[in-house]
Parts: C-alpha cells; structure tokens; sequence
C-alpha cells in the first residue's frame, strides 16, 4: 500500500470536503465535552470529600444516639487522650420580640472547643471572640436574618432565654447550603440550655458527643472493642472516615444522574458520527471509483477515507476535552450548595486522556460500517454510476463482527459508568430492542407506502409520499436516528422529573397550614382552649408515644440479624419509633393487606398496622411478632394490616400505627394540625403560642414550603440545564445528518426541477417528507421513552413511576418543527440550483 499516496489523498480530499463531513464533528465535541466534564467534576468531589473528611466531621469521633449517652460509656472513650465536646440539637422556635414574628429553626447547644477540625465562618468574625467568652448570644443562618426581617444586635428568644444575634454563618460544619434553606441553623451557648425550659420529657433531641485524638489513637479498634456495649445502649459511633462514605454515597445519587448525562450525549454522538459518515461516504462514492480508475487499490482509497475520519475524531475529541474541562469550571457554582464540602476546580489530565481517546474509538468504531461501502466500489461505477446507488456492504461476517464490537463497546462503557454488570446488559438490550422496533416500524412503513397507488394524490402529495420508499431514501436511517435521540432523552426527562418534579406537589394536597408540636399532656387542654377561643379548625389531633423495639420473632437483634437470608435491617432496631392511636384509617390511607383493627387492649397481641414503604425497606413479613418497650413496659404486637400512606400530605403521618384502647396510659405528646384561612393572622397564633408554651414548636407550613421551592428552585435549575445540553445535542445531531444529507438530495431536487416542479413544490414535497418522518420517529420514541422510564425508575433508582408528559409533548413538538424546518430549509436552498447544473454532473 502505498502511504504517502493515501496520506496526500486524504489531506486533498478532507480540505475540499471539510464543509460536508465538518458538521458530524459537533456531535463528537459535545458528546466528549459533556463526559469530560462530568469525570473531571466527579474526581474533583471524590478527592475533595477524602482530603476535607475530618473537616466535614469537625472531629475524630462523634457519638450519636436520641437518648442521653451514659457517662460508664463515654468515660470509656475518653480514656485515651483526648477532648470531648457536647451538641445536643432539635427542631425549636425562635421568637424575634422586636418584629413579633417566628420561625422554626435547627436549634444547637454547642460546648466550646468543637469544631476540632476546620472552623465555622461567621459574619463579622469577631462574633467568635464572643461565643469563645461564652456570652449570652446566637450564631444565626443568614436565612433567619433575611426572613425575619433582623440585624447583627437584634434579639431572639429560644424557649424562657433571650439571646443576641451576634453573627450569621456563613459556612458550618457538615452542613450544606441547601439543606441549611429549609430549617436554618442557630447555635447557642451550651451552659444556657437548662435555662430555655425546652427539653421536656417527650422531646425530640439529637444528642452527639464529638471527640478528638491523638494521631496514635486506633480510633476503629477502639469503637470495634465496645460495638457490643454501643449496640446494646443504641448509640452510634461515626468516624471521618464512615462519615465520608456516607457523603460520598449522597454524591453518588448525583454522579449516577450525571453519568445518565454523559451517556446519553454520547450516544447521541455516536448516532450523529455513524449517520454523517454514512451518508458522506455515499456521496463519495463516485470520488472513489475514480480513484479505483487511477489505479488505487481498493484498501487505499478505504484508508484514504479512514484517516479523515481518525483525523477529525482526534480533532472533536482535543476540542470537546477543552471545552468539557472549561465547563466543569461552573460546576462548583451549579453544585455546591448541594454538598458539604468546598469543591475545587483542578483540571484531571486523566478525564482528558480519556475523552480524546474514546473520541479516536467512537469515530472509528460507529464509522466503519459506512466505510465498508468503499470496499464495493468497482472501477466500473464510473460509466455506470447508476450502480452505485445500490451500494451496500455485502461482507456479512464482517458486519456482525463489527455490530458484536459496537455492542461490547456500549456494555463496557456502560459498566465503566454504572459499575453494574445486570444493569449494563439491561441498557444494551433495552438499545437493541428500541433500534429493532423503530427500524421494524420505519420498515413497515416503506413496504405498506410501496404498494399503495398513489397516482390519484396532487403532485406534491404523491412526490412527498413517494420520498419516505424511493431508492436511498431516509426513511430508515432518519426514523431510527431521531427517534432513538427522542428515546434517550425521554428518558433522561422523566427520570429527572422522578428525582425532582414529583416531589414539588409535597403539601399541596392538605388544607393545614399550621402544625403544633410537642404539646404536653398537660398542656393540651389549655392549648385547646386557646385554640377555640380564636374559632380555627383543627384539621388533625394526634397523640405521639415514643417506644423502641425489643424483640422481632422472640429473637432479640443480636440474633435477628445473624440469619441473613430474612434480610432483615440493622436501623429497626435502632431508630426511635414515634408512634400514633386510632380507631380509623385516615383519607390518605389505603388498605394493601389484612384488616384494621380499631380498638384493643394490653392484655393481648396487639394488631397493629404498618405503612407499606416501611414493610418494603425494613424487611419485616405480614404477621411478625414486634415486642416494643413503651417507657420500660413490653407489649407485644403483631403486623395485621398493611396500608399505603400519602407521605405527600403534610400533617402528622406514622409509619407504625396502633389500635385505640392500648396506648392511652402512655407517657405521650400531642401534634395539632390547625387551618388558618387569615394568612396574616398565622404569625400571631404562632407568638400566642410561643408566648403561653414556650417548648411548643409552631411551625408554618406556608414559611416551609416557601423554603422548599427555593430549594427545588436551585436544584431544579441544575437538572433543566443539564436537560437542556442533552436537548442540545440531540438536535445537534439531527442538524448534522440532514446538513450531510442535503448533498444527497441536490440530484433530487434538479431531477425534480427539470420535469416542471417549481420551488413551492420541492418544499412541499420535503414538508410532506419530513413531517411524516419526525411525526412517526418523535411519536415511537417518546412511547419507547416512557416505558424505558418505568424499567429505569424500577429497576434502578427504585423510586415510583412518573411521566414527564409535558416536558414529552413540548420535546416532540420540537423535534419534529426542527426536523421539518431544516428539510425544508435544505431543500429551498438546493431549488435555487439550476437542473441543468445538476443534469450537467451525471
């Protein structure tokens, strides 16, 4: 073979051609750039959670638990050198005497000392002197400030004591922006705690014990020595390290997200690169019988062609690695007020290497099939170039070899990204079956329009028809490009809108608008007093028990835990059970399984029932025994009844719930659900009630939600713009194929033009043409699209189905108007080219 001469060849031919084959170049940038980005961000946030992990910690150890932690087993941890410092922290008000206005805030009594690690960011940093001299003041969330209207020097009363406002946070510790919107953070001197009156019995406290050591200390061997005593008092121990590994698996519900984004661009990429080549390449075709004539062999002018293709794939990947390192620049911006650490922005060598070298491997791998077309070409195609309009690749052991190589490419890559095997295959199957029913359905279209008579259609109609099965139509390879794009993105759409739009109509759905909580026994009836008095309806009054569970199956947790084919989770054992008494299912609940049970009695097994999301993730089966300890007394229960919960109405819902007649005698507390129809006249219920009960948490739903849409607000940008790119590159796609494609149509066009067809024809014909393909393309895929959506909210983010029906109808309608806007405009720029040019060529 000769080298210069295909090297000479393919420089000539790529210069005079680089304004066909160019466009296919975007869909490498931008499928490269995209993944690219994504890499170097995800990098930058796994080596930024690992190198900030005691910051984000603010200690060594931290001991967790909702009960008060004994002193036998904190002076075991604190036998080795160390400092130990308290935070005991709750839901509370903070009332503002001077605007007689509150607002339910994350309440925290800090000891000095803590942070060990890092430092908490005030404004104005003097306000750290203050709090180090343990004076009788706040550290406050901006958010407090903003919403109630306060100044540095302004007062806030928490419970019985009034403190001053001496600084806002600007950064705290283990605390992300956005989760600190929807209940800011106050902090206050821990000596002051008693003195508010807030913990009462019943209470809702976290309590944590942070320690810091000495680089000797074996912090992990000393908490593995006393597992068995943690286990027993229900206390958690959490290092910087477990404490990373959980950070890091919130990251990884973004990064999957991220990396559907990244996939799906690609993909689209790669349709974009196999449709442009293959559609260059039979316009090249002529080119290359020439060049069979002049005495190329037929493996030179096929290298000939390789090399612009490895050229320009080298070329898209350098561009698209730049542009995608740039971008990830303003990930940081996008990003960090969703995570707890400061992100960097250092550009990964490695994102880069890769993304040009998938960019070589793409353009070769979904580029060769079309390529194969070259090796078909007889020199003989020069007098008769009607033979070339069937030119196929005919080598079918070379075919199915290359489509065993695509197919194996998209399962690597997919497992590269998915880091699950099942779920790779899962995607390259749900690929094949979406190609294999858009072609199926492109297909039966030609053969049903094939044998239909259309001579008794108008000329524009007959022609337009005629374009979908004619030889070398796009029927085919448009259809199943558009409508796979259209797939990919669906689903792309509706799996957002289950992460981010299905939780926006959270509260919509109750009429309540004002919940008061940790109402005392005996406060309850002077509460309800004050609440007739002001003629407001109670939407909602339930008592709250607190208990623990003792025993599953007679089995305590040691040994129900130790049999691990029942699947049965650690934290059931764990958590505090804030349980509720009725004799009557709800509105928002549902029946799944058995019967409920009104009333009961102690002396009995008692049937209880139980939310069916709770059933689903904790391992418990229909008709387990739970032995609870309500305040030290034992009661026995059974799962009787099963029932579907609408977490979505927000009032006081309960996961487990019990029959009247058992827990009346239980140390309890009570949550009111009030509606206030007057807006205006919330906050002076709340200061009514904060002023008569200071330990009763007012808290208003409106203020709430307000601070939920903020957060979906910021959040929901960031998934509409990463949507948005992937809308972008699609239809990047669809403008690089039909660009290639116009220089197939020329021919059509001057044919068309020489038989008496005027301009108003021609674009009618391409109107009919493309209509009927984006239409039946775009339909196809969002239907694919949403059952894609469901196999993916089910088998992989295991979340409830949603249709993203709205974002499919606006996408398919702008799919299909481009899809006609660009043929149109192609073809009308091609109807300005005289037929005799065109006549001339053949």
């Amino acid at each position: 073979m000769r080298i210069q001469f295909v090297i000479n060849n393919a420089r000539r031919d790529l210069l005079n051609s680089i304004y066909k084959i160019g466009p296919f170049i975007i869909s490498i940038i931008i499928g490269i750039g995209t993944l690219v980005a994504m890499i170097n961000f995800s990098e930058n946030v796994v080596k930024d959670i690992d190198s900030q992990a005691k910051e984000m910690l603010g200690a060594d150890l931290e001991l967790r638990a909702n009960h008060l932690i004994s002193d036998d087993l904190l002076t075991i941890f604190e036998k080795e050198k160390s400092e130990l410092a308290k935070q005991y922290n709750f839901a509370s008000m903070a009332f503002s005497p001077k605007r007689q206005a509150s607002r339910m805030v994350d309440l925290r009594a800090l000891e000095l000392g803590y942070p060990f690690y890092g430092s908490i960011e005030l404004s104005p940093q003097s306000a750290w002197q203050r709090w180090e001299k343990e004076e009788q003041i706040a550290l406050v969330d901006s958010a407090v400030l903003y919403q109630m209207n306060l100044s540095i020097g302004d007062s806030l009363r928490f419970g019985q004591t009034t403190f001053e406002i001496a600084g806002t946070i600007k950064k705290g510790v283990g605390q992300s922006a956005i989760m600190a919107a929807a209940v800011p953070i106050v902090y206050f001197p821990f000596k002051y705690l008693d003195s508010t009156g807030l913990i009462q019995k019943g209470s809702r406290v976290n309590y944590r014990y942070f320690l810091a050591y000495n680089d000797t200390t074996n912090i992990q061997n000393l908490i593995n020595q006393q597992d068995a005593l943690l286990e027993e008092e229900s206390v958690r121990a959490v290092t910087s390290e477990n404490n990373t590994a959980r950070i890091g698996r919130f990251f990884n519900d973004i990064d999957a997200f991220l990396k559907l984004i990244s996939f799906v661009s690609l993909l689209l990429g790669c349709i974009g690169v196999s449709s442009g080549i293959f559609i260059y390449v039979k316009s090249k075709l002529k080119s290359i019988a020439i060049l069979r004539c002049l005495g190329a062999t037929a493996m030179e002018t096929f290298m000939i062609y390789l090399l612009q293709i490895l050229f320009l794939g080298l070329i898209g990947g350098v561009i698209g690695s730049v542009i995608g390192v740039v971008a990830q620049f303003s990930f940081p911006a996008l990003f960090g007020d969703l995570l707890m650490v400061e992100l960097s922005n250092s550009i990964s060598f490695k994102a880069i290497a890769i993304g040009i070298l998938l960019s070589v491997i793409i353009s070769i791998l979904f580029g060769w099939y079309p390529l194969l077309q070259i090796l078909n070409v007889s020199p003989i195609y020069v007098l008769r170039s009607f033979l070339l309009e069937g030119n196929t690749v005919h080598n079918k052991k070379l075919t199915f070899l290359l489509f065993i190589t695509i197919s194996g490419f998209v399962l690597f890559f997919s497992y590269w990204l998915l880091e699950d095997l099942t779920k790779s295959f899962l995607f390259l199957f749900a690929i094949l079956v979406v190609l294999l029913i858009l072609g199926g359905i492109c297909f039966s279209l030609i053969t049903v329009l094939k044998k239909r008579d259309l001579n008794q259609l108008s000329f524009s109609l007959k022609y337009g028809i005629s374009q979908l099965f004619r030889p070398n139509n796009q029927t085919l390879l448009l259809g199943t490009t558009i409508g796979l794009g259209v797939f990919l993105i669906i689903c792309m759409l509706s799996i957002r809108g289950i992460l981010m739009d299905k939780v926006s109509d959270v509260g919509n759905d109750g009429s309540a608008n004002l919940i008061l909580y940790d109402v005392q026994k005996s406060q309850k009836a002077k509460l309800l007093d004050m609440i007739n008095s002001e003629k407001l309806a109670v939407e909602q009054e339930a008592p709250v028990v607190t208990m623990s569970l003792e025993y599953l199956n007679g089995e305590t947790k040691k040994v129900a835990l130790k049999d691990s084919t029942k699947n049965i989770k650690r934290w059931i054992f764990d958590r505090e059970y804030r349980v509720t008494y009725r004799d009557h299912l709800k509105p928002n609940e549902v029946t799944v399984k058995g019967e409920f049970v009104g009333k009961s009695s102690i002396n009995e097994v008692v049937p209880i029932s139980v939310s069916e999301s709770f059933m689903e993730s904790s391992g418990l089966q229909f008709e387990d025994i739970l032995v609870f300890n309500v305040q030290g007394f034992e009661l026995k229960t059974k799962i009787a009844h099963v029932r579907k919960v609408d977490f979505a109405r927000m009032e006081a819902n309960f996961v487990v719930l019990f029959p009247a007649g058992v827990l009346e005698a239980a140390p309890s507390i009570y949550v009111f659900a009030l509606n206030i129809k007057e807006k205006a006249k919330i906050a002076q219920i709340q200061n009514r009630v904060i002023a008569q009960f200071p330990n009763v948490s007012a808290i208003d739903l409106g203020l709430i939600f307000n601070s939920i849409n903020e957060i979906l607000g910021r959040v929901s940008f960031v998934f509409r713009w990463l949507g948005g790119l992937c809308i972008f590159t699609g239809l990047l796609v669809l403008w690089s194929f039909m660009s290639i494609g116009k220089y197939q149509r020329k021919k059509e066009a001057g044919v068309l033009r020489a038989i008496g067809a005027k301009k108003k024809h021609l674009i009618r014909i391409s109107l009919i043409e493309y209509f009927s393909i984006g239409s039946i393309s775009t339909l196809t895929g969002i239907i694919l699209g949403w059952i894609g959506s469901w196999c993916l909210a089910y088998f992989v983010f295991d979340l409830p189905f949603y249709i993203a029906f709205k974002e499919s109808i606006i996408l398919g309608g702008i799919v299909i108007l481009m899809t006609i806007l660009i043929g149109v405009l192609f073809m009308r720029s091609l109807s300005k080219v005289p037929s005799v040019e065109v006549l001339k060529e053949e």
